[in-house]
């Protein structure tokens, strides 16, 4: 199953106004913007999992001595940059804190929804008024597709079953470019019923709340203030992804306030227990 492009850019959003803001301590932020694949990785952990508070209470207390020892990894997309493998969980742990609450408001209820809804954010964030044709963009999936391939340098084939493998990777792969093509047309020439049904009604995302606004600003390049910032989670969100943001954010200042030693193990899972 793909993974769903919302809720990838909702983690995004989230860790970038979490590095913006004044509150977080250094370590949140030198680990989630340097190791930021590790935290789209908590998507892979289950919602009811106990990853986040357990490699926090692990390396909360004498963090420094945990990143002595540097490693180059490299995958995928991530960059070769040195990594320790208490850089790359805490990284995990607030990726899943984040994805945690993007499952909680971005989970869509059928296969179409979830088109539809990644739909809309690519074409209001990467499309606009571009006029890019149907056949342009799923050229471009294609490309982006190729380079992926390329970067993937650490594929690893199953030498005992090759031919299964070669299956299963054909299999893959066709899935994937026929999602895209199916992503490529809901976003250039949208079905305007079904966009009413899975988007529209929903609330799904609103470009004028203001979290959304705020997460444009820093992707565009601008620090907010910390009083902006305060602003936007002040504001009542309008749409299923602001009042996620509002939410992720709020738990990521929890646990930031745990791994600084501001509140205490019992009072974090109290919060997520919720």
């Amino acid at each position: 199953m793909l993974e769903s492009l919302i809720r990838t850019a909702f983690v995004d959003d989230c860790l970038n106004i979490m590095n913006a803001s004044e509150d977080i301590c250094e370590v949140f932020k030198e680990v989630s913007t340097t190791h930021r694949t590790f935290a789209q990785f908590g998507s892979l952990t289950r919602s009811d999992d106990q990853i986040a508070t357990e490699l926090l209470a692990r390396y909360r207390d004498d963090w420094e001595s945990h990143r002595t020892v540097k490693e180059e990894v490299g995958f995928r997309s991530a960059p070769l940059v040195p990594k320790t493998e208490a850089e790359s969980s805490l990284a995990l742990a607030l990726g899943w804190i984040a994805h945690r609450t993007a499952r909680a408001h971005l989970t869509p209820e059928s296969a179409e929804a979830g088109l539809y809804q990644d739909a809309e954010l690519f074409r209001k964030r990467y499309v606009g008024g571009s006029g890019i044709s149907r056949e342009e963009l799923t050229e471009l999936f294609s490309v982006m597709q190729q380079r992926f391939f390329i970067e993937m340098h650490t594929f690893v084939p199953d030498v005992d079953d090759i031919e299964g493998w070669f299956d299963r990777l054909d299999e893959m792969m066709r899935e994937w470019e026929g999602h895209m093509a199916q992503l490529a047309s809901a976003v250039v020439a949208p079905d305007s019923e079904k966009g009413q049904r899975n988007v529209d009604t929903l609330k799904i995302y609103d470009e004028e709340d203001a979290l959304i606004r705020m997460a444009e600003t820093i992707r565009s390049g601008v620090r907010p203030s910390q009083g902006e910032i305060e602003a936007a989670l002040s504001a009542e969100p309008r749409s299923k992804y602001a009042r996620g943001l509002n939410q992720a954010i709020n738990s990521l200042r929890r646990a930031n306030a745990f791994f600084i030693g501001s509140s205490d193990l019992r009072s974090f899972n109290e919060f997520l227990a919720v």
